[in-house]
This record gives structure tokens, sequence and C-alpha cells, in this order.
């Protein structure tokens, strides 16, 4: 009876009963993920897999991803990996090779002249350093053991922890999706060893993960505090990197593009003999009341001064100050003809220069008439383009020879605007890697704070001589007494404060406010104006911004231009430990 039992036990192992004897998997799959985890003495992990790989197809062999960088409390933390070994299941060593990108090491197990189906066993064994997290009341080991990038399903999985340096305590471990604080995992402990398996197949975004408690009183050896720190700045150097565009250009426009200023406080005084140095930088700035019209500058020089650059409203300006200097007239005409409605401007030339006129003048002059006594703005239109640019070039260099900057304000800041924007770029083709691993907001705002900051220190770098600055005081108190209107009561007419002081109006901006005052004060708009019979002040007001506007857009325009979390035991998840990645096959 005995041997009968016997034998037929000795038939049904032979035999395989559906449902009873466990089957080979029909697709690609990990069938077994077994990770066996040391804890050595200086914090790091020396780590076996094996995993049984099964495919229907023929394959070279699979990838594993192996993470080394990792986000932790807005910070980048690396656990680099190292003795990496990889072999049969004879012990045999099996062709790999290694790559990085992302924050993880890659490898490529496999042999790219042979390919297999069916299954096949690999033995990574490979050394992470650092890897336990230092709390203030316990030590941890918060670890990823498949991670959640495998391309097929991993079917059972475990792992195995021991280490002689610490004794382990409290243990949780997480199956599911990223995330997920599911249990589903079995927990055993025989001699100082932990053993953990997952209750469930780990797929695509799935993760199995565990989280060990460590005695505190244990033998193992942290990094110092001073090693501690250098790694995380070096970790995170692109942090520091971020702030660069900004402090570079402050630094820059701290030595090259303070303003010089006289040690006097007297903004009346022009005489660059006179001692002078560079502007502190928190000094305060005391605008003075100028009651008349600035003799040294013309009013597209003011303007220029004012904002560092020369405008189209700046060029406007001269031609109305020739219309005050009656070399010219400006009037308003109606347009005539079949389909044309509104009006033009017409400008009639009274005088040739007696060559006392500045040369960006006679060049207006000059090239607004021609030969002609008089010109339409419209037939100015998409032919005169060249000249507004040469006209703006005069005046740049007018500043310059009157030592009023100390270079070429418009190349001064095209320079460095080049500059800031070469920097900038090339700190967001540096960071922008480490910032999108990181996955943190603040980083991103820092950078692009950095970079408006450069832009706005290149954009003010042009330097102005002791006079140049004395000169811009005047011209901001000139426009700060025409703004608050004070001129009524001090000159009034005086001099014929308005007729000289209207090309300077158009030129610092506050031509709107001065026809106000007029108009409030009953003034009649000045004679070299003609905007019509009968014309008021409302009206004429309308007419100098109108005539401004158009003269700026016409003279100007170009026909061809416009065609991780910290502990496992507090918010810890699936996915949240070290270790992990993933893998695939080729």
């Amino acid at each position: 009876m005995k041997k009968i039992v016997i034998c037929l036990a000795l038939i049904l192992s032979l035999v395989q009963i559906p449902g009873v004897m466990a089957q080979e998997p029909t697709g690609e799959a990990i069938t077994s993920f077994d990770s066996v985890i040391e804890i050595n003495q200086d914090t790091s992990l020396s780590i076996t897999e094996k995993i049984e790989y099964f495919s229907p197809v023929e394959k070279h062999g699979i990838f594993r991803y192996i993470p080394e960088k990792y986000r932790r409390e807005g910070l980048v933390y690396t656990n680099p990996v190292s003795d990496i070994s990889v072999t049969d299941t004879e012990g045999k060593p099996m062709p790999f090779s290694t790559t990085r990108e992302s924050g993880n090491l890659t490898l490529k197990i496999g042999d790219p002249e042979q390919t297999f189906s069916g299954s096949r066993v690999y033995n990574i064994s490979y050394k992470i350093d650092h890897a336990i997290l230092r709390h203030k009341d316990f030590d941890e080991l918060y670890w990823d053991i498949t991670g959640e990038g495998w391309q097929f399903p991993v079917l059972t999985s475990t792992v195995t922890i021991r280490s002689p340096f610490a004794s382990s305590g409290e243990t949780i471990c997480f199956v599911g999706p990223v995330g997920s604080v599911s249990s589903n995992c079995k927990i055993g402990q025989e001699d100082n060893r932990l053993r953990i398996e997952a209750l469930e197949e780990v797929g695509y975004g799935d993760n199995f993960t565990v989280a060990v408690k460590l005695d505190k009183n244990n033998n193992l050896i942290f990094p110092t505090t001073t090693e501690r720190w250098i790694a995380t700045a070096t970790n995170n150097l692109f942090l520091a990197l971020t702030i660069v565009p900004g402090l570079l250009m402050f630094l820059v426009w701290y030595k090259k593009g303070r303003d010089f200023r006289f040690n006097s406080p007297n903004a009346f005084n022009l005489d660059p003999g006179q001692p002078n140095a560079l502007r502190p930088i928190f000094e305060p700035i005391n605008i003075p009341m100028v009651y008349e019209p600035l003799k040294d500058l013309t009013p597209g020089e003011a303007g220029a001064m004012l904002d560092e650059k020369v405008d189209n409203q700046d060029v406007v300006a001269e031609i109305i100050d020739l219309a005050r200097k009656k070399y010219l007239g400006i009037e308003k005409v109606e347009k005539k003809g079949f389909l044309k409605f509104g009006h033009d401007f017409l400008l009639t030339k009274f005088k040739s220069g007696p060559g006392d006129l500045p040369p960006q003048q006679e060049y207006l002059m000059e090239h607004i008439f021609n030969s002609k006594t008089s010109v339409k703005l419209s037939d100015l239109k998409g032919t005169f383009y060249t000249h507004m640019t040469k006209v703006k070039k005069m005046i740049n260099d007018r500043l310059k020879e009157r030592r009023l900057f100390t270079a070429n304000p418009s190349t001064t800041r095209g320079v460095w605007m080049v500059l800031a924007v070469c920097v900038s770029g090339l700190t967001f083709a540096v960071t922008i890697g480490p910032i999108s691993f990181l996955q943190e907001g603040w980083p991103v705002i820092t950078l692009l704070v950095s970079i408006l900051v450069s832009i706005w220190f290149a954009w003010n770098m042009p330097q102005k001589t002791a006079v140049g600055t004395n000169f811009t005081l005047q011209i901001k108190g000139l426009r700060e007494t025409i703004r608050l209107g004070k001129w009524r009561e001090e000159i009034k007419e005086k001099h014929l404060f308005i007729e000289e002081v209207l090309p300077f109006a158009i030129a610092l901006g506050v031509i709107g406010k001065l026809a106000k005052d007029m108009s409030a004060l009953n003034i009649k708009p000045p004679k070299y104006l003609d905007g019509g019979v009968g014309m008021n002040n409302l009206a004429w007001s309308g007419f100098v911004s109108d005539f401004s506007h158009t003269a700026a857009s016409g003279l100007s325009y170009n026909p061809s231009s416009s065609s991780s979390g910290g502990s496992g035991f507090s918010g810890g998840s699936s996915g949240g430990g070290g270790g992990g990645g993933g893998g695939g096959s080729w």
C-alpha cells in the first residue's frame, strides 16, 4: 500500500494539472524579482537583484534603470552607483553597457550579436552610496525595490534586508501606483533579516517600496556635517547659477555703468574740471526746479538724455524747434481729390540756415525739402526713414562729442544687451534640465527675475559724465516744472516761454500737460504752428498731438519692413523612496 502511494505521488509530480501547477506567462514579463539589500557601515547599500525574465519573442536582453538623483525637500540629492556587475545563474559575467541620463544610470544587458526567447536569469549587483536617511529620532532605509518604470509586469517580487551594523525595527511597505499607501505585502523577520514580499504584481507605473526604521544606537558612520553641506551644494549648484545673469550684469553696471556726478551738489555746475566721482548706489537724487528752456541742448538732445536713447519723438521735437526758429512752417491742410479723406500737414521752408544750426537740424532742413520750398508730410512717408536713422545717430554722436556720455549710448546699450541675452541664454540652457528634474516653481521664477534684472542693468549701461548727469537733472527739473505748472506764477508768458518750451515738452513727453495749462491761462498757441483759422487751445492741443504722432510714424515708416517625500513614516507611499527605477527589453 505504501509503495502505491509513493508511485501515485511521483506520477502527479510529473503531470501538469490546470489550476494546480503554475504556468509559464504568455507575454513578456519579469516572473520573479528578488532583491537582497545589505546596509554597510558607511551607510552605503550593497544590492543584489535576481531578475528572472521571460520573453515569447526573440530579444537581446533587458534594460535596468537605476536612479542616482532624487528630489527631497526642494533640493536634489544623489546616491552614486558603483561596483556594477552582471552574471548568469552560473556566475559567469554577462555583457552590459552603461549610460547616464535624466538622473538615471541605465544598464543595457545582453549580447547585440545574439538573441533568445523564453526565460533567462540576470544577477545584477551594485553599490549605492549614502542611502540611509538620518532623522532626529531614528535612521531609516526608505527604498523603492522594483521601480515604476518597467515596460512589462513584475509578477512576483521580494526583498531581503540585513546588516550587522544596525538592527531593524518598525517596518512598513507599499505596493501599487506611485503615491499609493496600500500595504498589500507580507513582512517577516528571522535572525536579524527582514523579508518582505509583495502580494500583487507590479505593473508599469506601480512600485514596491519599503521603509525600515533602524535602531538609533547603531554602528553606522554617517558623513560629517561639512561633507553633507559640500555634497548638497555640489548637487544643487544649478540653483546658484540661476542668479548669475542678474548678479553678473549688476557687477558690470556697478563698475562701468554708474553715472559720474560732481562732488558739489549744484545741479547747474557744468565745469568738467570740477572734482567728480561715480554716484553711490543709494545716494538721494535732488531734482532742481528749472523755469527756463535749456540753452545748451536742443529738444531732441534733451529727450535723448532723459531716457538715454533717441526715439522718433526726439526727431519730431527737432522739427518743431526748427519751426520755432522760423526756418519752416507747419500747416494743417485737408486732403483733396477722389476718395481722399482726412487731412495732411504741409511743411513750408522759410529760410536756409546761416550755418548756426546744430548738425542734426541742418540735416533735417536739407533732406526734408531738398530743392523744394514746401512738401507734404505724406510725401515723405516711405522715403525718409533712412534720414530718420541718420538723424538719430547724429544726436547720439553729438552727445558723445560733447562728453555728456563716456561712450555712444546707443552702441553701449546694444553691446551690453547682446551680452546679457547671451549670458541669460547660456544660463537657461545649463539650468533648465536640473530645474525640470527638481519640479519646483521657485527656481524658474528666480531665473526669470534674474534674466529681467540682467536686461534692466544692460539697458542702463550708458554712463553719463558729471556734466551729463547735471544736464539730466536740469532736464528732469524742466519736465517737472511743466508737469506741475509752477512756471505760471514765476514767469508766465515772460520771454516767450511757451514758444521756447514747446519742443522740449514734446521730447520730454509732457505736451498734454502744457496744452492744458495754456488753455487754463488762455494763452494763444505759438504763431509758427497753423492748425486752421480760429483754432482754439483745445483744437491746438489736438493739432500738436496729431502732428507729433503722424510725423513720428510717417517719417520713420520703412515699407520693406512691413512686408519626493522625506520619510516613509511621514507621508510615505509607493514610489517615494530611493532606488527603484525600472527597465525594459531590447
